[in-house]
């Protein structure tokens, strides 16, 4: 009589995954949530001047819409790419996709006292999913933000830099914290694994694969003197001409 091999157990590993994704979906949405909080408590103190302040409240309410709408694109791009859907393509221009980003970390940035240098250049474009590569701009962004927090000894800048490297069109991010130490750079974008105390170790994986599914890369080096940079690279981009009416 043939034996009857046991129906292996699924539930472990879906309940990885699931794991997996819910830690994917507080890492992405944590920096529009905490500018959703700063900008609300910001909009009640401008309410609250005498006077109040009304252009200002104004103006940190749209913040508040601007972060929401972030967040609730991030949670439908993380659910997209948890399906293996493809990606939202459209056309957009770096440069602003980028400024877009920084955008929603001003106040973070200022609360960390961190010196920002932009240095765009000229306006090319990319045929991808905006809300994607944004999440992978913000990711390199708060990981700049989280590698300064110990500096004291020097200012804390964080450099952003597009253009292009070769035949790629480049985006950089730089800061001039600690750097990566060197038994650890193989590994930073392994799944899972995290140098952070409570790190998710999702963000730069899903950095990684984003960047890989447009066609693209994301490697990572040692800044100098101090710092470590991260270069996202696209083979396909074409240069914004505008229109004419």
């Amino acid at each position: 009589m043939a034996s009857i091999k046991p129906t292996p157990d699924l539930r472990p590993a879906r309940l990885n995954a699931l794991g997996e994704f819910a830690a994917s979906i507080a890492h992405e949405v944590k920096q529009p949530l905490a500018a959703i909080t700063l900008n609300a408590r910001a909009g009640l103190q401008w309410l609250d001047q005498h006077p109040p302040r009304v252009e200002e409240a104004r103006a940190a309410l749209r913040m508040v819409l601007e972060a929401s709408t972030a967040a609730t694109a991030m949670v439908r791009s993380l659910h997209g790419m948890a399906c293996q859907a493809a990606p939202e393509r459209s056309v957009f221009v770096v440069n602003d996709m980028v400024r877009d980003v920084l955008q929603l970390l001003r106040a973070e940035l200022r609360l960390q006292c961190i010196t920002v240098t932009e240095d765009y250049g000229p306006d090319y474009q990319l045929n991808a999913d905006r809300v994607q590569l944004m999440q992978v701009i913000m990711n390199l962004i708060l990981n700049a933000i989280e590698a300064l927090r110990d500096i004291h000894d020097r200012p804390r800048t964080l450099s952003l830099h597009t253009g292009l490297d070769g035949d790629a069109l480049c985006i950089r991010v730089a800061d001039n914290g600690a750097g990566i130490p060197p038994a650890l750079a193989e590994r930073i974008f392994d799944p899972l694994f995290s140098t952070k105390p409570g790190g998710t170790g999702m963000g730069l994986a899903i950095c990684r694969s984003i960047a890989q599914a447009h066609g693209g890369g994301l490697r990572s080096d040692n800044a100098r003197p101090h710092g470590a940079a991260f270069h996202l690279s696209f083979k396909e981009y074409t240069l914004w001409t505008p229109s004419r009416s």
